[in-house]
């Protein structure tokens, strides 16, 4: 047995099925009042899944937000780390410069004290 849509809520055009309401909803005031019920709990649902998408949105928006911090922060010290290492590389390359006068220092040094003995 159907419920013609006339009493099915408010112009949904649907066809409401008796099987699908309770045995004890059974009478035209016991169904409109299941349909009612229904509705209530659609409406009910809607507004927690609002709620819950609104709190999801949120989180998302809060990861995406820590996630750009985290790759500012990396960015920096990504930046820092190239300074440091071409100043390594710079000092590197100065080695064997320094070395060489380094060298040339001692063997002065070495030949001073003789110059002074003679």
């Amino acid at each position: 047995m159907q419920v013609l849509a006339a009493d099915a809520p408010s112009g949904s055009g649907e066809l409401l099925i008796m099987n699908d309401l309770p045995v004890y909803k059974r009478g035209r005031n016991k169904i409109q009042e299941a349909i009612k019920e229904a509705e209530q709990k659609k409406r009910k649902n809607k507004i927690k899944n609002r709620i819950s998408a609104a709190k999801s949105r949120a989180r998302s928006q809060e990861n995406t937000r820590f996630l750009e911090e985290k790759v500012e922060q990396l960015r920096n010290e990504n930046a820092l780390l190239k300074k440091l290492l071409s100043l390594e590389t710079a000092a590197a390359e100065r080695l064997p410069e320094e070395r060489e006068v380094m060298q040339g220092k001692k063997a002065k040094q070495c030949l001073e004290p003789e110059e002074q003995h003679t």
